[in-house]
């Protein structure tokens, strides 16, 4: 079997931006098996292992996580080295933390509830010079990844959040505290896999490439299937915990099996980052030829995608992210499903022949000049005798939540159309003495880059990472800007760009029930993975040339992109139920914390 073709590459030459942001994870060759049907003489032990399932009952799913460290052992690239990590996660009150937080399982029309109780020790001095925000990594909250539910405090007296992530600098759950989350869940919500995080503004990066994070997955019509029920589900949260060791180039004087910098982070490390799949590296799958089974995938990953293939059988997906397709999309041997940062698929599988096969990541571009290199994934054994099971039948049951959005709908309810830019700036913009306004400033008079000004907010200069002298910031233009996307003195191209952490940045206001069409543009060479809350995108061109519709809540913009000549990505969406404040984002989650997202806010 061929090995796809990789291209090696430094830290440095990763972007063309003026900045570098490596994304390699270091990989051994193939095994040598290439799943070719061979017999095998006695069937191994499953080594697979599912998170903690925790199913509502009687409408109501009422859980506490704590939030604290776990010290385990976890595999490197090569299954027979380890490392003994130190790093935080979730767990059950009263219960100790876990490598892979419980799947919380729920019905459409459900209650969910979750008390977050942060066990955290205190927050470690700051570092001089650092951004101030990045000086809270064990402050935490909770985030709920592509569920539609109310945004907002739903009652500050006692109090009550929703999923509601826009906390202020040094606030969230400090350690020694909680919160209460309550999110109620509607009838119609789509079915599929979802999942949870933590998403505090300069903390968010560091927490998920610890082992904070869990499955999410609402059950509905799909799942009462007869022939969906028969088949049993996987989850499969794919992880990479960064931590030093002592194969890194450099571990920023953090002992071995930690992560206690974000400059281990922002320099994406490449070992100590292997894929686990619910902590286990290359775990065995054992199915018995001719059963069917239906896989749960998760990117949990901060920073690499993946392109997923199974040796010698198809991958049928039928959900892209948590949201159901008529038809399933075959995915042939050497055909992968891509998956970006944060990114979910369901897929049914059904066991051929006898033999050893493996789940791979096919090699992925994830810049002009940066490939992820191919990795085996897990092991999956065939074995007979075989058994009769049947593929669910097409159509597959829809939410009403996601009919296609029509031109007579957009017109209908507004259509009100805005153009957003995602832009990494190289900070030698930021000359004082420049002749006149770059992207990243502002006039004169504002004194913006007076000595004690949010300068320092905007650029992470500690520990000469590769995202040093970067900010990393969302630009966003009124509907009447130019619709020439390769004119560099056009209005699409905003004059000004502004950092999340910055007092100018941008919150786009949204009237309730509206319908509208947004175009994110690309001007950098990576493709950043475009993240919205609480309302899902439905996507119906790709660099200005129409697709056929899909409905998504993370979505990789189009590689590539440049000021004069940028990339784009154009949907519709439903601003429909609730009203208050959320985000949008690139689910790098280290552009996230250095400045990548910016406010929605629906009234």
């Amino acid at each position: 079997m061929n090995t796809p073709p990789t291209k090696s590459f430094s830290r440095r030459d990763f972007l063309q931006l003026g900045v570098s942001l490596t994304a390699g994870i270091a990989v051994p060759p193939l095994l040598s098996a290439c799943g070719n049907g061979s017999s095998n003489a006695s069937v191994p032990q499953q080594t697979f292992v599912q998170p903690q399932l925790l199913q509502s009952q009687n409408g109501l799913l009422d859980v506490s996580l704590t939030v604290s460290y776990l010290d385990t052992v976890v595999s490197g690239s090569d299954p027979t080295q380890s490392q003994r990590v130190h790093l935080r996660s979730y767990g059950l009150t009263n219960g100790q933390p876990v490598v892979t937080a419980p799947t919380l399982s729920v019905n459409a029309g459900d209650r969910l509830r979750i008390k977050l109780i942060n066990n955290l020790p205190e927050n470690p001095p700051p570092v001089p010079g650092n951004p101030d925000y990045l000086g809270y990594p064990n402050n935490t909250n909770m985030h709920v990844h592509g569920m539609h539910v109310f945004p907002g405090i739903i009652d500050p007296a006692i109090p009550l959040y929703g999923d509601y992530v826009v906390d202020g600098l040094g606030e969230g759950v400090a350690p020694g505290e909680s919160r209460q989350y309550q999110y109620d869940i509607r009838e119609n919500h789509p079915a599929g896999p979802f999942w949870y995080h933590p998403h505090l503004h300069g903390s968010t990066a560091m927490q998920v490439a610890s082992f904070m994070s869990g499955a999410l997955m609402v059950r509905g019509l799909i799942d009462a299937m007869p022939d969906m029920k028969s088949a049993e589900e996987l989850i499969f949260m794919f992880q990479a915990p960064y931590y030093s060791s002592p194969n890194n180039d450099n571990n920023y004087g953090v002992p071995n099996g930690q992560l206690e910098s974000f400059s281990q982070i922002a320099n994406n490390p490449s070992s100590g980052s292997a894929v686990l799949i619910n902590g286990v590296r290359r775990p065995r799958i054992v199915m018995q030829s001719g059963q069917v089974q239906r896989w749960r995938f998760i990117n949990t990953q901060i920073f690499n995608p993946l392109s997923l293939s199974l040796d010698g059988h198809t991958l049928k997906r039928y959900t892209v992210d948590g949201y159901a397709t008529e038809t399933y999309t075959d995915y042939a041997s050497g055909q992968g499903i891509r998956l970006d940062a944060g990114n979910r698929a369901s897929c049914i599988v059904q066991a051929g022949s006898p033999g050893t096969y493996y789940l791979r990541s096919l090699a992925v571009n994830v810049s002009k000049n940066g490939v992820i290199p191919a990795d085996i994934l897990a092991e999956v054994v065939v074995v007979a005798p075989a058994i009769t099971m049947q593929v669910p039948a097409e159509p597959l049951p829809v939410s009403s939540s996601l009919l296609p959005i029509t031109n007579a709908e957009l017109a209908a309810h507004g259509g009100m159309k805005r153009n957003i830019v995602f832009r990494a700036i190289s900070n030698a913009l930021l000359n004082p003495q420049a002749t006149k306004n770059t992207p990243i400033t502002v006039p004169p008079a504002s004194n913006l880059l007076s000595p004690g000004s949010e300068l320092q907010d905007w650029i992470y200069n500690t520990d000469s990472t590769s995202v040093m002298n970067t900010v990393f910031a969302i630009g966003a233009v009124s509907s009447t800007a130019s619709a020439n996307p390769v004119d560099p003195t056009a209005t699409n191209n905003p004059d000004q760009y502004y950092p999340f952490q910055s007092s100018h940045s941008i919150t786009q206001i949204v009237p309730l029930n509206s319908v509208e069409e947004w175009t994110i543009y690309n001007m950098n060479s990576v493709g950043h993975p475009f993240h919205i809350h609480v309302n899902p995108m439905y996507v119906v061109k790709i660099n200005g040339v129409l697709v056929k519709p899909f409905w998504c809540d993370t979505l990789a913009l189009p590689m590539n992109g440049t000021p004069t000549a940028p990339t784009s990505m154009t949907f519709r969406s439903r601003f429909v139920d609730y009203t208050g404040p959320y985000v949008m984002h690139c689910h790098m989650l280290v552009h996230e914390d250095l400045g990548m997202m910016q406010g929605v806010t629906v009234v």
